[in-house]
């Protein structure tokens, strides 16, 4: 059922106890779950699916499935299609679409958003339609595994339920990844606070530079031809540096 092996021993340093990966990841599946207020149930292979996602994730932190070759794993379809056209059969093409669709359901789930806008991959990639892709894969790796070993296989019905509720796997993941996993680092509310302050700061200053050389040309106008209106207008722009500025001082006019 699992996608790897999910009783990986490992030590805890915040509970300083020895525990099972499997069961770290799963615990925290379950509770992205509940604070996403879609508790297991909903669905009937929720329980199948929060076990595979749990292995899936437990596999990333083996070496022996990170460092293996797998030619066959790409994220354009082209590559994938040749791929198989040179390795035919319902095995491998099983074993191809399956560990695609992981691959994709890891890399969206966990790491989507950090691409900055111009990464190779943000450029490359801007039309494609990952989540989409993902989803054709795991029923493709269904439709394999239903020739190969029949309709009644559990993981027939766990990759075509993954299709399905793909949207909702890669919430409950992208949740976990980000409250559970410190998979990048959360600003305190304090941190969110003063920085906020600091923008807001930045955005002051920026307009007041702006409003100065306003100030500046139109004073210059004024003192060349000094008129009612130029004097308002002057005035004005004295008024909008002092509500930026307190400690703005004018005497001019």
């Amino acid at each position: 059922m699992s996608a790897g092996r999910i009783l990986t021993p490992f030590f805890d340093l915040r509970e300083r106890s020895v525990g099972k990966s499997g069961f770290f990841f799963l615990e925290h599946i379950l509770k992205a779950r509940l604070d996403l207020h879609m508790e297991s149930g909903t669905n009937d292979l929720d329980q199948e699916l929060n076990v595979y996602i749990a292995g899936l994730l437990d596999s990333l932190i083996r070496s022996d499935k990170l460092v293996r070759f797998k030619p066959y794993v790409s994220p354009f379809d082209n590559d994938v299609r040749q791929w198989l056209q040179q390795h035919p059969g319902l095995r491998n093409a099983y074993t191809v679409y399956r560990e695609n669709a992981d691959a994709g359901l890891l890399f969206s789930g966990l790491f989507s958003g950090f691409d900055h806008d111009g990464s190779y991959h943000r450029i490359v990639m801007t039309e494609h339609d990952e989540q989409g892709r993902i989803a054709l894969y795991y029923e493709l790796a269904a439709s394999a595994l239903a020739h190969l070993q029949g309709n009644n296989v559990s993981l027939v019905e766990v990759f075509e339920s993954l299709a399905e509720h793909l949207d909702e796997i890669l919430r409950i993941v992208k949740y976990a990844a980000n409250s559970y996993f410190d998979l990048c680092e959360r600003m305190s509310d304090g941190s969110l606070y003063h920085l906020n302050r600091e923008l807001d700061e930045l955005d002051i200053k920026k307009q007041y530079d702006e409003k100065l050389d306003e100030f500046l040309k139109y004073f210059s106008a004024y003192k060349e031809t000094p008129t009612e209106a130029g004097r308002e207008e002057v005035l004005r722009r004295v008024d909008e540096l002092k509500q930026l500025r307190s400690d703005f001082r004018f005497d001019g006019t």
